[in-house]
């Protein structure tokens, strides 16, 4: 009886090749998503609102990104001056109260950070959320 000829690659093996293929893929892709950091999406803060009528933006939700000028401790969290960005192109100091539970990385001077805030009674932006862009 004669041998047979074998053929190159059988389905199995292009399958499984595809299979470490798209894999590698995924986790190049995530790797690099991975370094990407962005700021946070949903309603900028109206700087010029905040300063005028406060306690009307109450209970509500913003995201604001600046850059950290000053840090105050306090008995309960931290104090974080933020100068954001206004409507007319010039730059505002924001005041942003960072609870204890929130504050998990080390906020540094003269560094760019995003926020996710509610404003509080009285108008007291509170920290929700914090990230390094």
């Amino acid at each position: 009886m004669g041998r047979r000829a074998s053929s190159g690659l059988n389905a199995t093996a292009l399958i499984g090749i595809a299979a470490v293929v798209l894999v590698l893929v995924a986790t190049g892709t995530m790797l690099l998503k991975k370094g990407k950091t962005e700021g946070f999406t949903g309603q900028p803060l109206p700087v010029e609102e905040t300063f005028s009528n406060a306690t009307a933006m109450r209970r509500n939700e913003y995201t604001v990104e600046g850059k950290v000028f000053r840090i105050e401790s306090r008995d309960s969290g931290v104090g974080v001056c933020l100068m954001v960005g206004n409507e007319g192109g010039e730059e505002e100091a924001v005041f942003i109260k960072v609870p204890e539970e929130i504050a998990t990385i080390n906020l540094e001077r003269d560094v760019t950070y995003a926020f996710k805030i509610r404003v509080g009674e009285g108008g007291v932006n509170v920290a929700t959320a914090i990230k390094k862009p």
